[in-house]
């Protein structure tokens, strides 16, 4: 009996671009979305701590001792090309855990680069001015009609120190293992993974990346709190994307503490099954499963003291 990765290397192979738009808006635009497994409270939240939840895809919301860190918001129910009325590309599997309405004042959004699964102008347009944003190289145009009060863009090696309601932050970009352009040709646009640190505290935001010594090159014998490492997208993207088992590696090598897991579940990208990424990914760390700060959609993560 063919698999489901079988069936869906098929069904890319075989797909051209009406088949493709045709199953979109056919069979797509009926399929439910499937509910979150939790409901983070973010008002609950204390700003004497580190405390994160996973909304979706690359989307962690992040109380980082008193500020509030949101990446790569992606909270409608499709992304890719926005057309009047609709949007064409995928769909979600399952919903966001939290809605823009439910989000706690987002103190800094952190855009790591400019493909639809992480840069999604409709999210991004309902920032207020009070939020600012840090991106890669040569994707500022992408967040013209956005009222975000101040845009910083980041290229590799590159740091900003930030004061937001009297408290330091220091974002840093290095160099992740994946590409920039949100088409075809626009090969000119940076892509970044980053470094969040503050009052000795340090955070990993991965984003996209295939398996690279750039996170063994963060290792200065300091640990970092949290690593948020990609885990989805490898097969056949290997080239882009890591492995549940390479993810777990790199952060390794940085010397991060904990670990959420995040770019699964929540749009068909590649034809991995649904589940097999958390489930290799447990396995790689079944002998510190303590090390795993959550698997599911809107599980909420708080450092231990």
């Amino acid at each position: 009996m063919e698999s489901e990765r079988e069936a869906a290397r098929r069904a890319i192979k075989r797909r051209n671009w009406l088949a493709h738009l045709w199953r979109e808006w056919i069979v797509e635009s009926r399929r439910p979305i499937a509910p979150v497994f939790a409901h983070p409270t973010p008002d609950t939240w204390s700003d004497e701590n580190l405390t994160a939840a996973w909304i979706g895809h690359s989307t962690v919301l992040m109380n980082f001792f008193g500020v509030t860190i949101l990446t790569d918001p992606v909270l409608f129910p499709r992304i890719g090309i926005r057309l009047p009325f609709l949007t064409i590309g995928p769909k979600r599997l399952t919903e966001p855990a939290l809605t823009f309405a439910e989000l706690p004042p987002i103190d800094l959004v952190l855009l790591s680069h400019a493909h639809f699964d992480h840069i999604d102008r409709r999210t991004l347009k309902l920032f207020p001015e009070s939020t600012r944003v840090i991106t890669a190289r040569r994707t500022r145009d992408l967040l013209r009609g956005t009222k975000f009060c101040e845009v910083i863009e980041l290229d590799w090696n590159e740091s900003v120190r930030l004061t937001l309601r009297g408290r330091a932050l220091e974002i840093r970009a290095f160099k992740p293992k994946h590409w920039g352009a949100r088409l075809q040709y626009d090969v000119q646009r940076g892509y970044n993974s980053y470094v969040i640190s503050r009052e000795n505290r340090r955070i990993i935001y991965g984003s996209d990346t295939a398996m690279t010594d750039a996170f063994a090159k963060l290792n200065d014998g300091a640990p970092y709190d949290l690593a948020l490492m990609g885990i989805g997208a490898y097969d056949p993207w290997i080239w882009a994307h890591s492995t549940p088992e390479q993810a777990v590696a790199m952060a390794d090598a940085a010397g991060a503490r904990f670990i959420i897991p995040v770019h699964h579940q929540t749009f068909r990208l590649s034809v991995e099954p649904f589940r097999e990424p958390i489930e290799r990914f447990t396995h790689s760390l079944s002998k510190t499963p303590e090390r795993i700060a959550l698997r599911e959609i809107g599980e909420t993560f708080t450092l231990p003291r």
